[in-house]
């Protein structure tokens, strides 16, 4: 089988609907601008993030077989590397061959690469040719990688936008009603908001106790919005509330912050998601800096990457809970005695009421069969291939020119 073409599309984050609008402290919200701890500045994440959300690559080959790979989120850039660099690459080359290409791509792209969008591009191309292999040998991807070790994958309710307390309350209660037996909340509010925010941040993970009980798991996201030392006042709040972890209370980079947290702090902490291939998560792992490792398939490097990172992790026994509930990281999670969980992204009652007659789009539109969670789990993906078909009316009407 030989590779004989790759096409690019990119994706608004339009597709993500309101979700980019929520209030919630975030890496950005330290500059007033870009601050929407109040709801009232819902533009400040778009500000930022850019139009592009995801970016969805398709791998052609001479045996009819097309494999489908997403990156996420790059702002276009990925575009930009996978026609300039990879593609030279790899079309040509037989798509059975990953860690050869997966090595190629990388030292190609060192000098520009590393981290960021370099890798989010590989990513993608990886998955693409996992996407084929599966779609070859007619099965899932995870019966590749040794068969499945559940048939449910339990997953967490990843939402708990705090727009206000009664909403959120409502929100925490739904979703325990439905079976989830942990759920994951944001916070509001970082250093810039002083003792008055970390009232209110521990306001927020104490309605959501309150409303659920102590039997549920809670989990809280400060998305890179914290400093050590706001952190270290922040978590000590939080111990008496149980929680399951704290997620990137810092910046990716600070990893002496992140090891300092975890030292000194009973709230375990997790991070990853921004992170890259097999050596950057092997520094969070050498530095005992995580509880809980958090990569992304669509970014750290694929799935080739994301197997030798589970490795590494599982050898040190600690879970890896990938970032995001997408098809891939389920045919992950199914085939690993490492990865206990999927994130998943419910829609809440008050968003759909909210939306009216508009179709709620949220963070799945571009995929033609999306997850979804039954009394707390996941059924695992029954298609061949790592299951990314895209929705080609809802790609074609979200693709960014």
């Amino acid at each position: 089988m030989e590779i004989t073409d790759i096409s690019v599309t990119k994706v608004s984050t339009d597709s993500w609907g309101e979700f980019v609008e929520f209030p919630l402290v975030t890496v950005m919200s330290k500059f007033d601008e870009y601050n929407n701890a109040d709801g009232d500045n819902p533009q400040a994440r778009r500000k930022w993030m850019g139009p592009v959300g995801d970016v969805v690559v398709e791998v052609e080959t001479n045996a009819g077989i097309t494999g489908v790979g997403v990156g996420n989120w790059a702002t276009g850039s990925i575009e930009t590397i996978v026609n300039e660099t990879l593609s030279k690459l790899i079309v040509g080359e037989d798509p059975h061959e990953r860690e050869r290409l997966w090595d190629m791509m990388y030292r190609a792209t060192i000098p520009f690469g590393r981290k960021g969008a370099a890798i989010e591009a590989i990513s993608a191309v990886d998955l693409a040719l996992w996407d084929i292999a599966g779609k070859e040998a007619e099965k899932p991807v995870y019966e590749l990688l040794g068969g499945p070790v559940t048939d449910d994958i339990p997953c967490y309710a990843s939402n708990l936008h705090p727009v206000d307390h009664e909403k959120l309350e409502e929100e925490a209660l739904e979703y325990a009603e439905k079976g989830f037996e942990t759920m994951k909340l944001r916070f509001l509010h970082g250093p810039e908001a002083g003792r008055e925010g970390m009232k209110e941040n521990e306001e927020i993970v104490k309605t959501v106790r309150d409303a659920v009980g102590d039997d549920i798991g809670i989990a809280g996201d400060a998305y890179m919005g914290w400093n050590v030392r706001y952190a270290k006042k922040m978590l000590k709040r939080l111990e008496r509330y149980d929680m399951e972890w704290v997620e990137e209370p810092v910046i990716p980079d600070d990893i002496d912050g992140y090891a300092e947290l975890r030292k000194a702090s009973n709230v375990p902490i997790s991070g990853g998601e921004h992170e890259f291939t097999r050596w950057g998560h092997k520094e969070l792992l050498e530095r005992e800096a995580v509880d809980i490792l958090q990569p992304d398939v669509h970014r750290c490097g694929g799935l080739t990457e994301l197997l030798k990172i589970d490795s590494m992790a599982s050898a040190r026994d600690v879970p890896v809970i990938p970032h995001s509930g997408t098809n891939p990281h389920l045919h992950f999670i199914a085939a690993s005695t490492n990865a206990p969980m999927a994130e998943y992204f419910p829609i809440p009652e008050w968003y759909q009421e909210r939306q009216g007659e508009q179709e709620s789009t949220y963070a799945d539109a571009i995929y033609a069969n999306p997850p979804n969670a039954e009394d707390g789990s996941i059924p695992i993906p029954q298609s061949v291939g790592l299951s990314s078909e895209v929705n080609r009316d809802a790609l074609e009407h979200y693709a960014v020119e």
